[in-house]
């Protein structure tokens, strides 16, 4: 008996150190970098010191997984998949879709962190009418976007700017963004509303059969 209760001791501990673990993982910020030069971009994922390179894909990776494929053998066919899924447009209602990321985001108000915000934009085209006309869109764009960044999340270095060069044929623009957050407090805000966003899923989302069997 006295065994048995030194086993279960064992495997509650193990138990209890492996949820200390996971809620631990979990609280640790998770950031996101994304870097644009024009029609270069570069994405970056953060976990605590460890920096994940999400885009472009490393060279040596797709070398040696172009080898693989190579290399393989020869394997079977899959099986075509029984069911494939549609976005139901007719259930598509924008003004529900506004609300939901409305009310999600406004209780991630203190859960996303955008550390770093750099968008430098300079508008060109051939026609110098349709270069203001675009350049109008943009600061009005921006004039909402921003102030609505700043009075939602927690932001620290971030500027703006967006203008126009009307001698120049094509549109020049440059940005950098770091956002992160906690997996473990983004879980809880989805679970919170986890009915709602699965009934939302249920009316958009088709299943359809795409064998017709006989």
């Amino acid at each position: 008996m006295s065994v048995l209760f030194c086993i279960l001791k064992v495997l509650l501990g193990l138990v209890l150190a492996a949820v200390l673990i996971g809620l631990f993982l979990l609280w640790v910020r998770v950031g996101v970098e994304v870097i644009g030069v024009n029609r270069a971009v570069s994405v970056e994922i953060r976990y605590g010191v460890l920096r994940i390179p999400v885009w472009p894909r490393p060279k040596r990776s797709r070398r040696a997984a172009r080898e693989k494929r190579m290399d393989a053998k020869p394997k079977k066919r899959r099986k075509k998949p029984k069911y494939h899924y549609s976005l139901n447009r007719e259930a598509l209602d924008f003004s529900e879709l506004a609300a939901y990321a409305l009310t999600l985001l406004g209780e991630m108000t203190d859960l996303l962190r955008i550390s770093r915000l750099r968008v430098r934009v300079v508008i060109g085209t051939e026609d110098a009418a349709k270069t203001g006309m675009l350049l109008g869109g943009a600061a009005a764009f921006t004039g909402m976007t921003v102030p609505f960044l700043e009075n939602t999340f927690d932001m620290r270095d971030y500027h703006v700017d967006v203008d126009a060069d009307f001698e120049a044929d094509h549109t020049e623009w440059a940005f950098t963004v770091f956002c992160s957050l906690r997996p473990l407090r983004l879980m809880i805000v989805l679970l919170r509303h986890r009915r709602e966003l699965y009934s939302l899923y249920k009316r958009l989302i088709k299943k359809e059969e795409a064998i017709k069997h006989e």
